[in-house]
């Protein structure tokens, strides 16, 4: 092979890598953005679920101190509505603070996200990427 049409081969090998690295680059890139609007979704229904148990946990608490019911069965569904308290409160320590495999495995739903929420549960809190644990308070 002449030296003029090695070159042209080597030319033609690095353009060919080029593209597939850009090709790899802007998947990674849509795979990324996929991801990080999953967790944004997560993280919102998590904070929304904690918002709403912490308003009925102040309603509850006011209807016990006297307070008159708004209409009738405040008290018992205000005490349902708490009832899954501790898993949303663990489902935004996950989205917020867990590991970054941890978070994974939760946004994949299902079974996974129950396993993870178990686990959390059980432990009373999730370790951060840095080994620090975070306790689910309610």
């Amino acid at each position: 092979m002449s030296p003029v049409a090695e070159a042209r081969g080597i030319v033609a090998l690095r353009r060919e890598l080029a593209i597939a690295e850009r090709h790899l680059r802007e998947r990674a890139a849509r795979a990324a953005e996929t991801l990080a609007r999953a967790e944004r979704a997560a993280w919102g229904e998590a904070r929304d679920a904690c918002l709403r148990n912490d308003r009925a946990e102040a309603r509850l608490a006011a209807i016990r101190a006297g307070a008159p019911e708004r209409f009738l069965g405040e008290q018992r569904l205000c005490e349902m509505a708490l009832r899954d308290a501790g898993r949303a409160d663990a489902a935004y320590s996950i989205v917020s603070f867990a590991e970054r495999c941890d978070r994974l495995r939760y946004l994949r739903g299902g079974s996974e996200r129950e396993s993870v929420l178990r686990e959390t549960l059980k432990r009373g809190g999730v370790y951060g990427e840095r080994g620090h644990f975070f306790e689910v308070l309610r």
